[in-house]
């Protein structure tokens, strides 16, 4: 399959709608089986609850913003950290590859992440004996659920190289019936009896550790953002985003206040701490009598759904730089299907590594959300800069003057959990100063290779400022919404 730039393809298709959108965005709500779990059992359910159900209305919060900047951009592919670029480019050049880098962190690493919880749920579920340790690259024993991992990576990429349009139909399938599974676990321990509010209590040790845990639960709830990268893809690139993130951010904010409630007095704090990422599976056991096999298949598909959509925003967060002129060339070729094919496959290399020298859910997270943290509070700040550099550019969604005060706020929310769980990666109990290296180490790169972009494959000065228009200079930049 060529990967080669042609000018018909310089943009993916303009075939999806809003309800695209959210079904691609909704598998991010696995992350309930991800990290919810491993938060209730280090600090109780009540902490957890109030973390999940705060950062889900920060994100709807977010959401408003980022829509006001892809309406502001409609033809930039690659989302948040690609509205962070423009507003930054003029202070400090560098900012843009530091903030898309670490967005990709974000998206990308999720994958070995999500992958090794899919191997989790089908070794417990259906091969509860393959104990066993293939080999062990000193770091991690590699077992049955790296090996699920890594072909799930690999389906996951293969899927996206082939077009949007097939990994939207997958989403379609499996999350309607994802929707029931979570409307089951959030409404049926109060009606069948079993929920018993004396369950749940509060271990949290000081403010430090919950800005931790709201540092590692994060990406799960933050991630609806993903609909703006498929921005200039929508058929109303204005209305269609808009909805989207809207739309998805409000089922976010269902789905992280009741889950966790209802499981949670239903089976106790014990249980789900001995069960972090299939306390669903039991919860639907103890209502149903039965059926944890289709629960448990469900469950992995809504997860490998999220790790399609993770790969598909990884894969346009690259290429919309390499648009930008700030990363290496290759990354902005798109394949005959108008996919981001070599940005795509990189992206699956990567994790493939991370799969062999990481291995654990929790501190995978911690080494991908140094990058994604930065990159949207680099993102939030952007909007106050861009409503001060550029009043008079096209808002087609324009907020009021509140949402300023707002912006403010999120930015300083999200830089301090940013910075106290970095230096304080420990009170997690599952990761330390490795990951948070690793963390840095794939932010760097990405300045290395914006360098390397502008010095050897461009041939040009290293500019560490640049000039920003104040109104778009051509037509076609406001032509497709």
């Amino acid at each position: 399959m060529s990967d080669s730039l042609t000018p018909e393809r310089h943009h993916p298709p303009k075939t999806l709608r809003w309800h695209h959108g959210f079904v691609l965005a909704l598998p991010i709500v696995s992350g309930l089986f991800i990290s919810m779990g491993y938060t209730v059992g280090a600090i109780g359910a009540w902490p957890a609850i109030a973390i999940g159900a705060g950062l889900a209305i920060v994100a709807l919060l977010q959401n408003h913003l980022f829509a006001e900047m892809a309406g502001m951009f409609p033809e930039k592919s690659g989302g948040v950290p690609l509205y962070a670029t423009e507003a930054w480019k003029r202070y400090f050049a560098p900012i843009g590859p530091l903030a898309t880098y670490g967005y990709w962190c974000g998206w990308a690493l999720v994958l070995s992440l999500v992958g090794l919880t899919v191997g989790a749920l089908v070794q417990a579920q259906w091969f509860p004996e393959a104990t066993w340790v293939l080999f062990s690259t000193g770091w991690v024993d590699i077992g049955l659920p790296h090996l699920i991992a890594a072909v799930t990576v690999v389906a996951c990429t293969v899927i996206n190289v082939l077009g949007i349009n097939i990994a939207v139909r997958f989403n379609q399938v499996i999350g309607a019936v994802y929707v029931v599974v979570l409307a089951l676990l959030a409404i049926g321990p109060f009606l069948t009896g079993g929920w018993d509010v004396g369950q749940l209590s509060s271990r949290l040790d000081g403010w430090q550790s919950a800005m931790v845990w709201l540092f590692v639960s994060a990406w799960a709830i933050y991630g609806t953002e993903l609909c703006a990268s498929f921005a200039p893809e929508y058929r109303d690139t204005v209305g269609d985003t808009s909805k989207a993130l809207r739309s998805v951010a409000l089922f976010m904010v269902f789905a992280y206040g009741l889950v966790p409630l209802a499981t949670t007095g239903q089976l106790g704090e014990v249980t789900v701490t001995e069960n972090p990422i299939t306390y669903g599976v039991v919860s639907v056991q103890e209502m149903l009598g039965g059926a944890s096999g289709l629960v448990t298949a469900v469950l992995c598909g809504a997860l490998f759904l999220s790790m399609i959509s993770s790969s598909a925003d990884a894969g346009r967060a690259l290429y919309g730089i390499a648009e930008e002129d700030m990363t290496i060339k290759q990354f902005g070729r798109l394949n005959e299907r108008g996919m981001p094919g070599v940005a795509l496959w990189v992206t699956m290399a990567v994790n493939l590594l991370i799969l062999v020298f990481v291995g654990n859910p929790v501190a995978i997270l911690i080494a991908s959300n140094i990058g994604y943290i930065l990159a949207i509070t680099l993102a939030v700040i952007g909007f106050l800069l861009l409503r001060r550099d550029r009043p008079q550019w096209p808002r087609p969604i324009k907020l009021g003057p509140a949402w300023t005060g707002i912006a403010v706020v999120i930015a300083v929310f999200n830089g301090a959990i940013l910075v106290i769980g970095a230096t304080n990666p420990g009170l997690s109990y599952a990761g330390g100063f490795t990951e948070v290296l690793i963390g840095l180490v794939l932010l760097l790169s990405g300045v290395l290779l914006f360098v390397y972009r502008r010095v050897v494959q461009d041939r040009g000065p290293l500019k560490l400022r640049e000039e920003t228009p104040a109104m778009p200079t051509t037509q076609s930049e406001t032509s497709r919404v």
